[in-house]
């Protein structure tokens, strides 16, 4: 026990005597140099790590930065893409407004007894030359009634009835045929269809006048289809002076890929 208490009063002395030493030798001057070469090296480490410690934090800094506006780039894209959608629909529920607003005019300034369809099938490549309405046996359709859109541009006709759909055959099927003639010359002949590229003007005789851009309309000479709807005008003259009958291309006035709201001529 006493051994201990010996080692440790030296430890406190020898410590005491180590601390009177560097005081006297601090007052005396001969610490000096090693005071100041002490707090360069203690300045130039603390500047040292104060740069690093900024130089880290900097680091961290623009990370978090470039999150935040990696996130806040995502945040404002959805927004654009939403109000992409949004003024999409918008102007999607525009057209089809001013569309059902041209159709009830065009059916109360019309004088045939109009019902209103709109199309459930559509075949956008132009392959089939059908398309399937909403309304059927229930609203009074029937087979051979024509079918038009504003302002009297002939469609097809009915080609079947089912309770609530019935199925158009579009004028551009071949066949699809009707009497037709030219406005300004009165040439009367028959419009067929060329399966979806074309429309025919054939078994025109060869003393009527027929020309490009000539609008030619229905001439009400067959029962399913009354006089006066436009077809299209001629685009170009097939036939040549000995023919037995003129043709002609038409293009239809319609177009047929982007059908939406009809009438059913009752």
């Amino acid at each position: 026990m006493r051994f201990i208490y010996t080692k440790i009063f030296t430890k406190v002395f020898t410590a005491f005597v180590i601390i009177a030493l560097l005081v006297i030798l601090d007052a005396l001057g001969y610490l000096a140099f090693l005071k100041n070469w002490f707090l360069e090296g203690y300045g130039f480490a603390t500047t040292k790590v104060s740069a690093v410690t900024r130089s880290v934090k900097g680091g961290f800094t623009t990370i978090f930065t470039i999150k935040n506006l990696a996130s806040d780039n995502a945040l404002l894209n959805q927004q654009v893409d939403e109000l992409s959608f949004e003024n999409a629909r918008l102007k999607a529920a525009r057209e089809e407004n001013l569309t059902l607003r041209r159709a009830l005019n065009f059916k109360q300034e019309s004088q045939f007894n109009l019902l209103a369809v709109e199309v459930l099938t559509l075949d956008p490549t132009g392959f089939s030359q059908k398309i399937v309405i909403d309304k059927g046996a229930d609203a009074n359709v029937q087979l051979n009634q024509a079918v038009v859109i504003s302002p009297g541009l002939l469609v097809g006709k009915i080609s079947r009835v089912y309770n609530s759909s019935s199925e158009v055959t579009l004028i551009t099927d071949p066949s699809s045929l009707v009497n037709a003639q030219v406005v300004d010359s009165g040439a009367k002949g028959l419009v067929r269809g060329e399966h979806g590229l074309s429309l025919l003007f054939d078994l025109i005789t060869q003393n009527e006048l027929i020309k490009d851009g000539d609008l030619v309309i229905t001439s009400g000479l067959s029962g399913n289809f009354p006089k006066g709807l436009l077809i299209g005008e001629i685009s170009a003259l097939r036939s040549n002076g000995t023919d037995l009958f003129q043709k002609a291309y038409i293009l239809p006035a319609v177009d047929f890929r982007n059908l939406r709201f009809l009438f059913v001529i009752q």
